[in-house]
């Protein structure tokens, strides 16, 4: 019996991490029941992610797992099967376990997608910031290049205005050639 039990309890863990992961996508069930169950004023706001296990403090999960255990057990009543309260409680303990990791996965999985985005658009700006500002030493090598080119060209169009003496009539003012 102490394994039927355990298989209960990792069942129900398996079942809560469910219900939390099904209802962390979309709550339309419980904004159904919430405009049912409320007036106009009273309802919730269309981009609330509030469910019937998501965002809800303790006692309010704890109603829900019950309520929902209490229905499985009258479906039960009504076949002949030796259900015992260990069953109930192990079950009711094993989802609220679930509830929780479901919790912590989601919530980690969230949060780990934010900071990847996050990582990411750094990533891009930083790329961007490098293309630019390679650009921007590339162009300044260029325009130094085109300043010392033009320089260069400066001089030697200074340079023909005084004509060099070539090595023969140097040697001869020297007196070392006829």
């Amino acid at each position: 019996m102490i394994t039927f039990d355990i298989i209960i309890l990792i069942s129900s863990i398996v079942f809560g991490v469910s219900l939390y992961w099904l209802e962390s996508k979309g709550n339309g069930f419980y904004k159904t029941v919430n405009k049912i169950a409320n007036s106009k004023e009273l309802q919730m706001k269309p981009e609330s992610k509030k469910g019937f296990f998501v965002n809800q403090e303790f006692v309010p999960r704890l109603i829900y797992v019950n309520i929902i255990f209490i229905l499985v057990v009258i479906v039960f009543l009504f076949l002949p099967l030796g259900l015992r309260v260990e069953y109930y409680v192990s079950a009711v303990f094993g989802t609220m376990i679930g509830v929780y990791i479901g919790s912590f996965v989601v919530g980690i999985k969230d949060k780990s997608e934010e900071i990847l985005d996050k990582v990411v658009d750094t990533g891009k700006d930083i790329i961007d910031d490098i293309k630019t500002k390679g650009k921007e030493a590339a162009d300044s090598f260029s325009s130094d290049k085109k300043e010392t080119t033009e320089a260069t060209k400066e001089e030697t169009t200074q340079a023909p205005e005084a004509p060099k003496k070539s090595a023969r009539e140097r040697l001869k003012d020297k007196g070392l050639l006829k």
